[in-house]
């Protein structure tokens, strides 16, 4: 769709008849695109001329217009303009150009016209992008496509926004415009002309049947993956729902049934690539009142490419990590400057009904229910909010599959497709989920059995392990921070520094780490990495307090690097199993090697005590084996600390399959690393070695669990009972007797030790309550406030009824007076634990407030996008 940029001083919007078109600038003179300024009154606020690449992008910040000017928004005014001018001008109709376009149209109302719709246009002559309008046979407009051009094909689509009608008269036709005479249309419905011409030229062709229907309800459940890096949505049609779905599915086949994935355009990309992923990214637009403008996924980000590093765009990454804190609030700022607070679950909740809006348009149904995996660990949490923020829906609960869960449900499936089970044998399985920002490890045992009328399925899953701080995005850094150290030493003294640090890396690397842990190896690159931090900054959260201009500046490098580290990583292991590649400035692709291109003006460099866009910016080249080199520790560290304990307990031999999912879990050093612990024949990770180009089965495993278990449950092919343990807990609670001993209240991995207590004086106090991780690193301190206007007067037989089994007698009845017993207990359902006090003061028992925290917040969970890296 079309955009365009607008000047905005003292927040009041300046407007400006010159608008200008990135190709006509460039064939111009720097003298006459200094003329342009001086006319337009455009200003740069750097000492020096500016050359001829820099005017023609201060240009078109300021007066440049898109390619193509779309109708894509509801103008009532603008509407009614454009349709006395058709109905008044003299008409000629062209008749030169062989053009086919749709014979039929079906519109849905409120929902949009996409590619996806496969409204297709052909011809034998040129055309060209522009408006193309429907009317009937008295030339009434009812409704306005734009004809659009993608992967060398042509197809018609629609804004929502835009209106559509059906008149009386059945006889449609469209009218297709060439370039001037579309944008013309444009100009008299945006009212950017004084001009009304007499004549106006097009081509019209017959549309036979046209007609507009309100989407159907249905039962049938929309199903969510909601990642940490990228979201999937899908249904399951199948032969009894078929005929929901079949008037708009071009590519049914009515003898099996099959799960249909939400697609998305990824605009990011040159050319513009079809997939089935979904950012989990939100931007801010624009702020008007209360009212807020939101952009999401792929257009989150491409917003962010194409906006300057002082316009202060806000885009929100890691949003899934949000659930452990959902109400807390988030500053965000648009272009212009105006800020706002905002809590985080509206923020969810607009993703999330954006990606439901996207199934809608789709699959032209309104859904009713939902069904959004979650982790095992967190499941109640999720749900919970879920059912608030989406509370128009029904949030699937009875049947919410977590995770690890789904995917295993969908390797069950596929064995039983396969006929490769013993029938009434149990199997084990781990499940090793690598996602973009956390690795989660799930155990299940199932059995299959196929008994007259259905398949009999138990399992019983259980979260066994779990590290919030590595993900698919520890993996891009570290590949960050080695683009960042060389372009710095390129900048500088064009040394081999990229050589130098890979040395580091030439040693028996999974001996190394067994020996060392897996942060040693790395302690050279972390160090270059903060030396370069003087001349490339990326740690924007420390220019917080400066001027904006070198904040977005700052905040600009950071995302470029990684940007460009994330398409590394892709290129080499995602998509086309590149071996080396070249990173440029310079939009040249390369005959031995895939080129990633990066835009220069978005990178920032100290010169002396300013920061300057670079002049000259640095190449660099990544071979295959660099990057794999960098990463196989970090790899081979996380896998040691989720098998090795299993290992020694000669417990790893009892699982038939060990499954990987999560994009990340792709790169070869995964399997490498397990096969230190396991055959590599009980190892499953989807990866096709004759895949050429995007897989995303590793992705999609989760979405395929979910709805085949969805689909079973509703059809009664398969009697499933799922048996989900609570899950273990990866870490420690304790706290420090008055004699400064520490005492363990509650205790990871020990299933029967999840509750504890410690006593105090009576006085205000404040608890201090210390959080450890399984290698007794303490990762975070809570804070009780004890206030004795909270102390209500109660007997026991009151905190029994409340507190059933988690306070006995025994424990309140030790209670001396003046003391107060904290109790302190695991809360696993909704990932976090309680505290409460029992106090003995004058022979009574008074209890005070109960305190809930989380195990995992984002204040201690390592976060990417925090401007602290």
């Amino acid at each position: 769709m079309g955009y365009s940029y607008k000047l905005f001083k003292n927040k009041k919007e300046v407007t400006s008849n010159g608008r200008y078109r990135e190709n006509e600038l460039r064939k111009m003179t720097t003298f006459q695109l200094r003329e342009i300024c001086s006319k337009e009154k455009l200003v740069s606020n750097t000492l020096n001329p500016l050359d001829k690449e820099e005017l023609v992008r201060l240009i078109m910040r300021y007066r440049g217009i898109d390619e193509n000017l779309f109708i894509n928004k509801h103008d009532e005014n603008g509407l009614k303009k454009l349709q006395g001018f058709l109905t008044k001008v003299n008409k000629i109709t062209l008749n030169d150009k062989i053009i086919n376009f749709p014979s039929k149209l079906l519109l849905y109302e409120g929902l949009s016209i996409e590619i996806f719709d496969n409204y297709l246009v052909t011809a034998k002559d040129i055309i060209e992008e522009g408006n193309v309008i429907l009317i009937d046979g008295s030339y009434n407009i009812c409704t306005i496509f734009n004809l659009t051009k993608f992967n060398e094909k042509y197809y018609l689509i629609k804004n929502e926004n835009v209106k559509a009608k059906e008149t009386t008269s059945k006889n449609y036709s469209l009218l297709y415009f060439d370039k001037k005479q579309s944008e013309l249309i444009y100009d008299i419905y945006y009212h950017n002309t004084k001009h009304i011409p007499q004549h106006l030229k097009f081509y019209s062709f017959p549309v036979l049947d046209y007609s507009i229907r309100e989407p159907i309800d249905t039962d049938t459940p929309l199903a969510i993956d909601f990642g940490t890096t990228n979201t999937t949505a899908g249904i399951y049609i199948n032969k009894e729902s078929f005929d929901f779905f079949h008037e708009m599915q071009q590519d049914k086949d009515q003898n099996k049934d099959k799960i249909s994935v939400v697609k998305v355009l990824n605009t990011t990309l040159a050319p513009i690539e079809i997939t089935p992923l979904i950012p989990s990214v939100v931007g801010i637009k624009s702020i008007e009142d209360d009212d807020i403008e939101y952009v999401f996924g792929y257009d989150a980000i491409k917003l962010s490419k194409l906006s300057y590093e002082d316009d202060g765009i806000c885009i929100f990454y890691d949003i899934k990590r949000w659930i452990s804190d959902y109400e807390r609030e988030e500053k965000i700022t648009d272009t212009r400057g105006q800020k706002t607070y905002i809590k985080r679950k509206h923020m969810i909740k607009a993703f999330l009904e954006y990606v439901i809006h996207l199934a809608k348009q789709r699959f032209k149904v309104n859904f009713k229910k939902i069904h959004i995996s979650c982790p095992s660990k967190q499941k109640y949490k999720f749900y919970k909010m879920f059912e608030e923020i989406l509370a128009e829906y029904k949030i699937e609960y009875e049947n919410m599959l977590d995770e690890g869960a789904s995917v295993l449900f969908n390797t069950i499936t596929e064995l039983i497709e396969n006929k490769s089970y013993i029938e009434g044998q149990y199997y084990k399985a781990l499940i090793i989920d690598c996602g973009g920002g956390t690795t989660d490890l799930s155990s299940c045992e199932f059995k299959i059995e196929n008994n007259r009328v259905s398949y009999k399925i138990d399992i019983e899953t259980s979260y066994e392990n779990g590290d919030t701080d590595f993900g698919g995005n520890n993996l891009t850094f570290r590949i960050m921070q080695l683009i960042k150290i060389i372009f710095a030493h390129k900048l500088n003294s064009n040394d081999n520094i990229k050589a130098r640090l890979l040395e580091e890396f030439d040693v028996d690397l999974f001996r190394y780490v067994d020996k060392h842990g897996g942060l040693e190896i790395y302690k050279k690159l972390d160090y270059e990495y903060n030396q370069v931090e003087e001349i490339i900054p990326t740690k924007f959260k420390q220019y917080e307090n400066k001027s904006s201009d070198e904040y977005f500046k700052v905040k600009s490098n950071f995302f470029l690097l990684f940007e460009l580290a994330e398409e590394v990583k892709k290129q080499f292991f995602h998509d086309n199993n590149s071996l080396e590649i070249l990173i440029t400035p310079h939009n040249e692709a390369s005959k031995d090697k895939t080129t990633i291109d990066y835009d220069k003006w978005r990178i920032h460099t100290y010169s002396g005590k300013f920061l300057e866009q670079l002049k000259n910016p640095p190449e660099i080249t990544l071979s295959i084996f660099d990057i794999t080199t960098l990463i196989k520790a970090d790899i081979y560290n996380i896998i040691k600390k989720f098998l090795e304990s299993i290992y020694r307990q000669d417990k790893l031999l009892e699982y038939s399959v060990i499954k990987l999912t999560g994009q990340s879990c792709k790169i070869d050093a995964f399997r490498e690393a397990i096969k230190e612990f396991v055959p590599g024949r009980v190892i499953q990770s989807r990866k096709d070695k004759k895949a050429i180009g995007h897989s995303y089965g590793l992705k999609l495993d989760c979405l395929r669990g979910a709805l085949k278990h969805l689909q079973a449950k509703n059809l009664g092919y398969m009697d499933i009972n799922i048996q989900t343990k609570l899950p273990i807990l990866p870490y420690v609670i304790s706290a420090f007797t008055h004699s400064g001993e520490e005492k363990i209240l509650i205790h990871s991995l020990d299933k029967n030790n999840i509750s504890g207590t410690i006593s105090r004086f009576m006085e205000r106090i404040t608890l201090k309550l210390y959080l450890k991780d399984t290698n007794g690193a303490l990762r975070y301190e809570y804070a009780y406030e004890n206030k004795q206007e909270d102390f209500k007067e109660t007997i026991f037989e009151e905190i029994e009824e409340k507190y059933k089994g988690l306070i006995i007698q025994d424990e309140t009845d030790n209670i001396v007076n003046k003391e107060v017993k904290f109790f302190v207990w695991a809360k696993k359902e909704e990932w976090g634990f309680c505290v409460v006090p029992v106090l003995r003061n004058n022979e009574k028992l008074f209890i005070g407030k109960e305190g809930f925290f989380n195990f995992e917040n984002d204040i201690w969970e390592t976060n990417f996008f925090d401007g602290l890296k």
